[in-house]
């Protein structure tokens, strides 16, 4: 499978090359006016207990300065989620998304057609190192379909991109935010299984807003459910499950790149189960924000992944 790739160094204005500066004839010009518009791709496969969906969308524009040249964009998308629902490390979630944008250049070269990318910008994630190899492919010169080939022998491969439509506009730009903010509403959510093999389903909900340029206030609000496997009543609650709620407040200092979070106070649930321990210890932990995730590491070496809602 090929590596993927990705973009964002603006081609529009680029000056044709020399190949592109040649007399063309005018059967070339029809032929690549007629790969302008929209192309689509996407693939689906399974592999080491993971699904995996790649699509593409592609903008290819004419430029008639340039006729032997077509200037163009794409965004890929590779979505990766677990078969077996269990979470991914890097995000503590079932799935994760990496994105992606190039600017590539299509010229005419004989029979058939060269593309190149040019430059690439990612989105950021703590599931994606940010990092691609530009490449190049050839096609045959076709008008509903490119099937785009690159490398050799074991290395090689094809991918057939289809024609969706010849609409002019302006190329696409990236479908994520350019800056992200730590303030707004932040999630979080895991399942793990204590000592008696009781399942413990904690969901977090997180509200963070801006005192200054260095300082954050934030409140969450901490949901934990405790339920047997077999549906057999739990001891202290005489029930399958039981559920408390804790509230926190919390002062969140700038440090350098990162941020330092003090729980300050916490409003602790009441249950006949948390009896024996009703007391909560305050604790303290640094952030940090790669896109749309705030990483927590708290004292003692525990992580943990806030995201955006959807």
């Amino acid at each position: 499978m090929r590596v993927a790739l990705a973009l964002v160094l603006f081609v529009a204005c680029s000056q044709p090359s020399a190949s592109s500066s040649r007399a063309v004839r005018p059967a070339e010009r029809l032929d690549m006016f007629a790969l302008a518009g929209t192309w689509k791709w996407n693939y689906q496969t399974e592999e080491r207990g993971t699904g995996r969906t790649e699509d593409e969308q592609w903008r290819l524009l004419y430029d008639p300065r340039a006729p032997a040249r077509l200037t163009g964009r794409y965004v890929r998308t590779v979505t990766v989620h677990s078969l077996d629902h269990a979470p991914f490390q890097c995000n503590q979630m079932p799935s994760y998304r990496q994105r992606s944008m190039y600017d590539v250049v299509v010229d005419l070269v004989g029979e058939e057609i060269e593309v190149k990318e040019t430059g690439y910008v990612t989105e950021p994630s703590p599931c994606d190192h940010g990092f691609r190899h530009l490449g190049d492919y050839r096609a045959p010169l076709a008008a509903r379909s490119l099937s785009l080939h690159w490398g050799q022998g074991a290395e090689s491969g094809v991918q057939t991109l289809a024609h969706v439509d010849q609409a002019r506009g302006t190329l696409p730009t990236a479908p994520w935010p350019t800056s992200f903010a730590p303030t707004g509403t932040w999630r979080w959510k895991a399942s793990s299984v204590d000592a008696a093999g009781n399942v413990h389903d904690e969901t977090e909900w997180w509200e963070i807003t801006r005192r200054t340029d260095t300082r954050l206030d934030a409140t969450y609000r901490r949901r934990v459910t405790v339920r047997s496997t077999d549906g057999t009543p739990i001891a202290c609650a005489g029930t399958p499950s039981w559920t408390f709620d804790d509230a926190y407040v919390l002062d969140g200092q700038k440090e350098e790149d990162h941020w330092h979070f003090h729980e300050l106070a916490v409003e602790p649930g009441d249950h006949p189960c948390l009896r024996p321990t009703p007391k909560r210890v305050l604790d303290e932990a640094t952030a940090e924000q790669i896109g749309d995730f705030f990483i927590l590491e708290w004292r003692g070496k525990r992580r943990e992944i806030l995201y955006r809602p959807e």
